[in-house]
């Protein structure tokens, strides 16, 4: 029988001041996975936008904050978004390699100021604290993704196809046990990694 993880997503957290931001939590120094989720309004549900692992939970969404903020990450349509319509009006920085990039860049940046703020506003995270090594949480992390990818079709419309994450090449015959404070589609309760 294949060794048990135990992993409960918490949340969901804001990036935004208040009770609920993440950068508050219990957890702001923790290890572990999270999730960044859109709630849609069509059937108040939370889907899965990006996954991540992290030896320190506020630091490594402070990192990701900035790069939202400064247009290195792709920005989504927030309205549409919650409408379950994913639609990327900014491709990101990373994405464009090209000499015009950083021209396309600044020109972006006073145009989509009021856009940015509300699609951080509508990123809600998901964290489960774990004490696995980083090479375990890499695994996980890329077997929670390939789960969603293959498995769950209906739910992964709002996960960009070309999110990095990190996997193994071989399971390593552990059983993820998963449960979470909220309903996330395409996050299955049990896993084999």
């Amino acid at each position: 029988m294949a060794s048990k993880i135990n992993l409960h997503f918490n949340g969901p957290f804001t990036f935004i001041p208040g009770e609920r931001s993440l950068f508050q939590s219990k957890w702001v120094e923790s290890a572990g996975i999270y999730l960044w989720t859109i709630r849609s309004k069509v059937d108040n549900a939370y889907y899965i936008h990006y996954i991540g692992e992290t030896s320190s939970f506020a630091k490594r969404q402070r990192e990701h904050l900035i790069n939202v903020l400064g247009l290195n990450y792709g920005i989504w349509d927030p309205v549409k978004a919650v409408n379950g319509v994913s639609e990327l009006i900014w491709e990101g920085l990373w994405r464009n390699v090209s000499p015009d990039g950083i021209r396309k860049q600044i020109e972006a940046y006073q145009r989509l100021n009021k856009i940015v703020l509300d699609y951080i506003g509508i990123n809600e995270v998901f964290f489960a604290e774990t004490d696995v090594k980083k090479d375990v949480r890499r695994h996980i992390e890329g077997s929670i993704a390939q789960n969603l990818r293959e498995k769950h079709k209906d739910s992964k419309h709002l996960y960009p196809e070309d999110n990095r994450v990190g996997r193994k090449r071989k399971k390593l015959g552990r059983q993820l046990h998963i449960t979470s404070d909220e309903n996330i589609k395409g996050l299955d309760s049990e896993i084999l990694i």
